[in-house]
């Protein structure tokens, strides 16, 4: 098809338009690889529309978790592209999963899951060809594991590759001789360049608008399962063991629970290194793990199904610690099939801003 009549104005070099060409008449699963502003979403967005005009039932795995077209960021997201969707309109997620960062750095395993998961789905629900964006994580150890164990678990039938040079040869020697079709292509004329600053205000827009409507959801521990944080997986320090660790280490300890791989203490102010000798001998314990409150307050979460799919995401408003209650802002759902939180490795406010996070929960 030429660029001018193309539905969605995307500029399709004629090498994209010939490996399209090859996945339209062979369908299967397409993993999109390239740098960041290469033009993944583009390109992404042109095979969609190819194999839908050719009236495929076609799967779009958005794995982008920073710069997600379909899902919320910090998410992998599925849908299901049926020849009745209208494809110059917003698309909803079939599926999705928490990866809980807006990259993959240090997510790797969450990562991997979430994408084998979304192609699982999608492949159960029948469908004739998959088409995944994946990040643009492409430089240093972990984006070669990521993708090399990605390529391994999915099997690809094609992989489209998106270089000016050859900035990703690095990614695809090592799989060449794997049975998938490698397709090294250039960058569209239109490719632009974002700034970081550019990309974490949309991420901000996008947040804000998923949290506009949220409302306050009270969850207690004895009705869902917690995970990637301590709280809820041991004992809960009673009120003279806590007074014991606050008096030890000269600061309020709000909460703390004993666990089968350490002491775990949030704190409400700041403590002081030199004391921890002390308290790890008072409380016999090799393991001491401190953590402040404000890690926990604004603590963006995945609220999940029972298979670990992603229903919502949510904004940790504050928690009874004594209760054992998480209060959590997120917009409307199924509150009944929510038997999942997952915590996440950032906080973001209800307006959008992000803010890092000093420690893992």
């Amino acid at each position: 098809m030429s660029t001018s009549s193309h539905p969605l104005d995307i500029d399709i070099p004629p090498a994209w338009q010939r490996a399209i060409d090859q996945i339209v008449a062979r369908p299967g699963t397409v993993m999109i690889l390239g740098a960041v502003d290469t033009g993944k979403s583009t390109l992404t967005r042109a095979t969609l529309l190819a194999l839908h005009q050719a009236g495929r039932l076609v799967a779009w795995v958005d794995s982008d978790v920073g710069q997600s077209d379909l899902g919320p960021p910090t998410t992998i997201a599925m849908a299901m592209v049926r020849p009745s969707t209208d494809l110059t309109k917003s698309i909803s997620p079939d599926a999705m999963r928490f990866v809980g960062a807006v990259s993959p750095s240090g997510h790797l395993l969450q990562t991997i899951a979430g994408v084998h998961r979304m192609v699982h789905l999608a492949r159960q629900r029948g469908a004739e060809a998959i088409v995944i964006n994946t990040t643009g994580m492409v430089h240093g150890g972990p984006a070669r594991a990521l993708k090399r164990h990605l390529v391994d678990l999915i099997a690809p039938d094609y992989i489209l590759a998106l270089q000016k040079h050859q900035e990703i040869e690095h990614l695809l020697r090592p799989i060449e001789h794997f049975p998938v079709h490698i397709y090294r292509l250039p960058l569209s004329a239109r490719a632009r360049a974002w700034s970081r600053e550019a990309r974490r205000e949309i991420r901000q827009q996008h947040f804000r608008s998923y949290f506009q409507r949220a409302t306050l959801h009270a969850f207690a521990l004895t009705e869902v399962s917690v995970q990637n944080t301590f709280f809820g997986s041991g004992r809960a320090l009673s009120e003279g063991e806590r007074a014991d660790a606050s008096s030890t280490l000269d600061t309020d300890v709000v909460y703390g629970e004993w666990c089968s791989d350490g002491l775990f203490l949030v704190v409400g102010g700041v403590f002081r290194a030199h004391h921890l000798p002390l308290l790890k001998e008072i409380f016999g314990i090799g393991r001491i793990h401190i953590i402040p409150i404000s890690d926990f307050e604004h603590r963006l979460v995945g609220l999940c199904d029972a298979h670990n799919d992603l229903l919502a995401l949510g904004l940790v408003e504050h928690v009874e610690w004594t209760r054992g209650v998480l209060h959590i802002l997120a917009p409307r759902m199924d509150r009944q099939r929510i038997t999942v939180i997952q915590f996440g490795s950032m906080r973001v406010y209800r307006d959008g801003r992000e803010y890092a996070v000093a420690h893992r929960l």
